[in-house]
């Protein structure tokens, strides 16, 4: 199979872009020419739009710079395309966990989870710009609630169950989250560790708090609290014949929040857009990395990195 980076050069020869005769060529060219080389990104990676962007550069200020001015997307939507377009019954997730069975989801199962938990958001009154926060596992429901957030253009940020409170709330407590998804806990080297006591104790002082929804990820431990508290398997069950739309937003509306280290002082709010970061990734995974839709991709990650968003 011819990889990725060669198709994409002889997809440049083809429709007019220039012919390049080695990876040398092509960088220079993706240098010096901006806005011909993140055009034929969009165009190779195949991005769901509903407005195009009337021109690839506005502003070529830094700071300020703004790119591809005029376009209208929604992230989620482009994550998703699988589940609207080719096989909707393709595996989308394969999750293996210390705590629970392996378990595979399709792209239409996804979609569908999705889809029920952006309708309890709305339900809570989230809203693009809205903040949703978790604290949770690298498993599916992270993923599936990034995606609910996203496709509503709300504005999505994590971090690792093993972070302590004080590490939680120094991220969190910047952000003002409507929304908290968890963990009640986590299993490490076969240890269990609840998070119900922290969970409460992150709650008591981040005041924007409406709904605090627990994953039951070690299925012995509790999962309830008393303020505020929904079960995810409940709001499966409750909202799963609901419609997926998908919000309409500028190129640059942004879509989460990283965190500096923190180590010269409170970790710092990081805040990424929603396109920049899809032509981004896009980018980086199919030319760089050479991922195909036939590929099974793997990256161990806490959600506390930023390689869980990557």
């Amino acid at each position: 199979m011819i990889p990725q980076m060669a198709a994409y050069m002889s997809w440049l020869r083809n429709n007019g872009y220039g012919s390049f005769h080695d990876y040398q060529q092509l960088h220079r060219w993706s240098v010096e020419h901006l806005e011909d080389f993140w055009t034929s990104i969009w165009e190779w990676s195949g991005v769901i739009a509903h407005a195009p962007f009337t021109k690839v550069l506005g502003k070529r200020t830094m700071p300020g710079v703004a790119w591809f001015p005029g376009a209208k997307l929604n992230f989620a939507e482009n994550l998703l395309r699988h589940a609207f377009q080719g096989n909707p019954q393709k595996v989308a997730l394969t999750a293996i966990s210390e705590s629970r069975p392996r378990l595979q989801l399709t792209y239409s199962e996804l979609k569908e989870q999705v889809a029920a938990f952006a309708a309890f958001l709305r339900s809570q009154g989230v809203t693009k710009g809205d903040r949703v926060a978790a604290i949770t596992a690298h498993t599916p429901e992270p993923i599936i609630a990034m995606l609910a957030a996203t496709s509503i253009g709300a504005i999505w940020s994590s971090c690792s169950p093993d972070f302590g409170a004080e590490g939680i709330l120094d991220r969190f407590g910047q952000i003002e989250p409507k929304v908290l998804v968890t963990v009640n806990g986590y299993r490490y080297n076969g240890k269990d560790f609840s998070l119900l006591d922290r969970i409460t104790e992150v709650q008591s002082h981040i005041p924007s708090l409406q709904a605090v929804v627990i994953i039951p990820h070690l299925p012995n431990t509790p999962s309830g609290i008393k303020k505020n508290g929904y079960a995810w398997n409940d709001i499966m069950a409750k909202y799963h014949n609901s419609t997926l739309t998908f919000e309409s937003l500028p190129f640059d509306h942004p879509v989460v929040i990283l965190y500096s280290s923190g180590t010269t002082g409170v970790p710092k709010c990081i805040v990424h857009g929603a396109g920049g970061t899809l032509l981004q990734h896009s980018k980086e995974l199919m030319l760089h990395t050479d991922v195909n839709e036939r590929d099974t991709f793997f990256y161990f990650t806490t959600c506390g990195w930023m390689m869980w968003n990557w």
